[in-house]
């Protein structure tokens, strides 16, 4: 502002000194009385005339900063208040229409950044929650072996838990990891045309002897003509795998699972139905969530990861997923594909 005024300061005395000189001139040298008496009556007009325009430039020069002020003050605020008319198209309305821009990618990137941290919030008192039961159980058995005057059958029995407990939390990272890697877009699908009669075969395979020792009857009613899909073939199998499991986990011994494929103009329908536990309809929009545990879980291992990454990795596909079912009447749940032409 001082800069301004300097500039001003010079160029009006700049002004007067080339009136005035001329003055002088027309006086000593033409002696033109008349031209003196016309530059005198310039003179003064022009000095009348640059102070009210100076006046005026700084009264708008004001009027400017204050409504700039104003407008920085709302975005302080968190308000979008506009200052400026937007049907002038004038360098002022432009700039603000890039400020309230700017404002609203700041905002949109300020509420990404609170839910990203959020989430991992979440996420760490989720995982802290996950790994306390097995780390106690642990610390117990540990006690029980430190004694001397445990039985050795007993001790083996403890280390057996041990084991066991090793091989959950082991399970448990593994999955959380790849949750991670999945939410973090670590992972990048490898999209590859495969037929889905062989990445439902992938899947059975990884839950039969499972079901084998539950005496679970295992149906498969394949489409007549296998179905070519743009999918990776890995990470669709272990989505799949993970309703099977779920389906094994919450069938009765000498249950039924039952597995169709039915093709529509752009999707591939997969059913995978049980006559297990099941679970309540209120809890549809809920058995999706990270570690959300059904009402029927209770004395069924699990951490609730399964169906979250199956949906993650559908999801990634440009696939969805959709649950029915009724409490003690079994499950059935679709997983919907994109064909390759779509």
């Amino acid at each position: 502002m001082k800069g301004i005024k300097k500039r001003e300061a010079v160029l009006i005395a700049a002004i007067y000194c080339i009136c005035i000189a001329f003055t002088t001139y027309q006086l000593l040298v033409a002696k033109n009385i008349q031209a003196v008496i016309f530059c005198i009556i310039f003179t003064v007009l022009l000095a009348v005339m640059i102070t009210a325009l100076i006046l005026l430039l700084h009264r708008y020069m004001q009027s400017v900063i204050l409504r700039l002020s104003d407008m920085v003050a709302s975005l302080i605020d968190m308000r979008e208040t506009e200052v400026f008319s937007v049907l002038n198209d004038d360098l002022l309305s432009k700039l603000q229409s890039q400020v309230l821009k700017l404002s609203r990618i700041l905002k949109s990137q300020n509420i990404k950044l609170r839910n990203e941290k959020n989430e991992i919030k979440s996420l760490i008192s989720d995982i802290s929650h996950q790994l306390k039961n097995p780390l106690a159980n642990l610390k117990i058995y540990v006690s029980f072996i430190m004694d001397e005057d445990i039985d050795p059958l007993m001790r083996m029995e403890y280390l057996k838990n041990i084991d066991n407990q090793l091989d959950k939390l082991n399970w448990l990272m593994e999955s959380m990891i790849k949750m991670t890697r999945l939410e973090s877009g670590i992972i990048q699908l490898n999209l590859e045309e495969n037929g889905l009669n062989d990445v439902l075969l992938t899947s059975l395979k990884q839950i039969y002897q499972k079901a084998l020792k539950k005496n679970i009857d295992i149906v498969f009613v394949p489409s007549e003509k296998d179905i070519e899909l743009s999918i990776d073939l890995r990470w669709t199998a272990e989505a799949i795998t993970n309703i099977l499991d779920n389906s094994v986990k919450y069938t009765q011994e000498s249950g039924k699972i039952k597995i169709q494929v039915h093709k529509y103009e752009l999707f591939a329908r997969i059913d995978i139905e049980d006559n297990g536990a099941g679970f309540d309809e209120k809890e549809v929009n809920d058995i999706f969530k990270r570690f959300y545990r059904g009402e029927n879980s209770n004395g069924i291992d699990g951490v609730g990861i399964g169906l979250y990454l199956t949906r993650e990795i559908i999801s990634m596909q440009d696939g969805y997923i959709k649950a029915k079912s009724e409490s003690g009447k079994g499950s059935t749940f679709s997983i919907f594909l994109p064909l390759k032409s779509r």
